[in-house]
Order: C-alpha cells, then structure tokens, then sequence
C-alpha cells in the first residue's frame, strides 16, 4: 500500500489559521485567499497612519481621510 504524505503547508495558511477559531469557515478561507494574494509578509499588517496638525490623516485606496480630533 502506498503511505500518503502531508503536504507542507505555506505561511499564509498558518498565519490564518492561528487567527481564525473555526477552521475551515468561510471568513478564514477568504482571508487565506487574501493573504495569499499579497503575501505572507504582508498580510495583516495596518494600513499608515499619517499624524498632522490638524489631526490623523489615514491613508487608504485613492483619497485620505481626515479624522476628527478629540470632543
């Protein structure tokens, strides 16, 4: 009989799968598509954050986004 062997399993599947409680769920197979998409360094990782004078400016996509300060 031929004995099956486990396939190695990428960065990115560890990464999601540590994050995630259910396994496999459809949330955790789209963020593992995702990560794959972009790389397991990457991933996860929070957009920048831009500090100016008139309060944090987030970058994101095509415009930023200016945030008000503190009421």
């Amino acid at each position: 009989m031929a004995t099956k062997k486990k396939s190695k399993k990428d960065a990115c599947y560890s990464k999601v799968k540590s994050r995630y409680k259910v396994w496999p769920s459809a949330y955790a197979s789209g963020a593992l598509v995702k990560c794959r998409k972009v790389g397991a360094k990457n991933w996860g990782n929070k957009s920048k954050v831009k500090k100016s004078a008139g309060g944090i400016v987030s970058i994101r996509g095509q415009g930023a986004v200016l945030k008000n300060r503190l009421r």
